[in-house]
């Protein structure tokens, strides 16, 4: 392949892995550092958790489930992707971590990931 099919290809890819982004993934990368808990919540709404570590800082969980029916070349389920957001003392997000999940054949599945976050239960709020 020539040098110019191959920046093609990368180019094509590049735009093709950012279409696909989700828009809770865009936001994140550009928040991180600099957002406080209300334009989290402004942006991404409620958590499905909230809890604190030890150390003070406050970790919010969002849990997003899409249903996919499913047709010949994709198989029907659930896919859940699970934001995990560390926020410092001041409420600004210092770190966040994203992991996608697909349930095949599930519809309302009862956990989001395997291994997903799992707080103390005298930390959860």
């Amino acid at each position: 392949m020539s040098r110019v099919g191959i920046l093609s290809v990368s180019a094509l890819l590049a735009v093709g892995c950012a279409w696909v982004e989700p828009t809770e993934t865009a936001y994140l990368r550009t928040a991180q550092d600099r957002a406080t808990q209300e334009e989290v919540r402004q942006q991404l709404g409620v958590p499905t958790l909230t809890a604190a570590t030890r150390t003070g800082e406050s970790v919010w969980v969002y849990q997003i489930r899409t249903q996919q029916p499913g047709n010949r070349v994709t198989a029907p389920g659930t896919w859940c992707d699970e934001y995990v957001l560390t926020f410092d003392s001041q409420a600004i997000l210092r770190r966040w971590t994203s992991r996608s999940y697909f349930h095949g054949g599930e519809y309302a599945p009862t956990y989001c990931v395997p291994g997903g976050y799992q707080a103390a239960s005298s930390d959860m709020r």
